[in-house]
């Protein structure tokens, strides 16, 4: 495979960049590749393929840190002088390191595969979903892929190079009783080429949000009070992904933290994992090096409910008097570095649980399939949240009635602490940059404002 390091203009720039008296240079290159397909009412709706690249130079001029971004080094002239405009306005910041060794950690990510092929699977995914009893409606019948490249060079073209990418589909059905109308979305990574086994996913999915979505119908109110409470692995992976900051090592450091002072102490239940995987198969996102060149690896968050580890950049570490865990990275191509994660998955240390176990144990309960508000009402300092929900009863061992318009309230670290039961049924979702994956959980009781 060829690099961006091999590029003229590439090498060009850093050049001109030396030759401006710039110092410890480092410029990064995101190269991205897209591809979406959307098919509906049989028809391909959407069809979508793109590439994209961005640049992002960091360096020193007159003793002060300086960056600049563009999407193409024509604009050469105009980001050096970008550069020595920014210099300074930055106040104190870490002067970008040297690269120690060229290194190469590409995989080769993008699936080549006809246009017609994937809208043919997509085809039978929408049919299958309207097969479905209540059935109405196919909102969304999608494929997306992408391939995304990170280079990071210095002033001498040493270089650090990975990537990342994956293959999702995702199904979005709406079921009409009269007058009452629900709509589910069911979502999972796939692989294509994998021909067989891409069918009968996307056949279990449609069939799934089929179900959901009549599960929705006629939804009624639900009386205040404590309930048994089965959190749907979408809900988990959607709270599990809005308290991500909380384990950021500056955040506890700034005491704006749910976890700050819980070091090495119960955060949750006693068979509670919760670990950061950049290697993971389960999520979307692969990682060998973070946007700062620091290899990534494997790290237990909470073990048997402990909270064991926080996450640090290159900043946070260097305040803390440690080395960087390998969390250094930028929202968006032209953002500051900040602390993210790659695959966040939640599971248990001992036995795990078929969703209709959890369901028979929690009768009278609430099996909850959606949350809203998680922005406005979930708050990462002290862990507190109030959240619109929707679901359904659980009754004689089975879920039953819609429920809607009820409000949910605790406190995360609680809310971990009081699971009983997880499941076997793991999902993921992105939560920004990040992937997070979870199973349904149930969990001993929350309070519910109601009727």
């Amino acid at each position: 495979m060829t690099g961006v390091w091999e590029e003229t203009n590439v090498r060009n720039f850093i050049r001109r960049l030396k030759e401006e008296g710039f110092e410890h240079i480092r410029l990064s290159v995101n190269s991205r590749k897209t591809l979406f397909l959307a098919v509906q009412c049989q028809k391909v709706k959407t069809y979508e393929c793109g590439n994209s690249r961005m640049y992002a130079a960091e360096a020193v001029w007159d003793g002060e840190y300086c960056c600049a971004s563009a999407n193409s080094l024509d604009e050469g002239d105009e980001m050096i002088c970008r550069l020595k405009e920014t210099a300074g306005i930055f106040g104190s910041r870490e002067f970008p390191d040297k690269i120690r060794e060229s290194r190469d950690y590409r995989g080769q990510r993008w699936r080549t595969i006809e246009k017609e092929e994937i809208a043919e699977c997509l085809r039978y995914a929408e049919r299958e979903a309207l097969s479905c009893e209540k059935a109405d409606f196919v909102e969304r019948c999608e494929y997306q892929q992408y391939e995304e490249t990170i280079t990071l060079l210095d002033e001498d073209l040493n270089y650090l190079a990975d990537d990342d990418g994956d293959c999702t589909f995702t199904i979005r059905v709406s079921a009409r009783d009269g007058d009452s109308v629900s709509a589910a979305t069911k979502l999972a990574v796939v692989d294509i080429k994998e021909r067989e086994e891409f069918l009968r996913t996307v056949q279990d999915l449609a069939r799934r949000a089929a179900k959901h979505a009549r599960f929705g119908l006629h939804g009624e109110k639900l009386l205040s009070g404590s309930y048994p409470i089965v959190l749907e692995n979408c809900v988990m992976a959607e709270f599990i992904g809005h308290y991500l900051p909380i384990f950021y090592a500056e955040n506890i450091r700034q005491n704006s933290s749910a976890l700050t002072g819980k070091e090495k102490k119960q955060a949750g239940c006693r068979f509670l994992r919760i670990e950061e995987d950049p290697f993971s198969v389960k999520g979307t996102r692969r990682r060998r090096i973070d946007d700062e060149g620091t290899p990534v690896s494997e790290k237990i968050l909470i073990k048997e409910g402990v909270f064991e580890a926080s996450l640090y950049n290159k900043k946070s570490a260097a305040e803390a008097g440690c080395k960087s865990t390998g969390n250094g990275f930028k929202p968006d191509a032209t953002a500051d570095i900040g602390t993210g994660v790659t695959n966040v998955i939640l599971s248990s240390e001992k036995d795990v649980f078929a969703i209709k176990e959890m369901i028979r144990a929690s009768e009278g309960g609430v099996y909850i399939t959606k949350v809203e508000g998680m922005f406005a009402g979930a708050d990462t300092e002290s862990g507190d949240f109030s959240l619109l929900a929707s679901g359904n009863r659980i009754e004689n061992g089975q879920v039953c009635t819609a429920v809607c318009q009820f409000t949910i309230s605790g406190n995360i670290c609680e809310l971990w602490k009081d699971i009983e039961m997880i499941g076997d049924d793991p999902v993921y979702r992105m939560t920004g940059a990040a992937c997070v994956v979870s199973p349904t959980v149930r969990v001993k009781s929350l309070m519910v404002s109601g009727e």
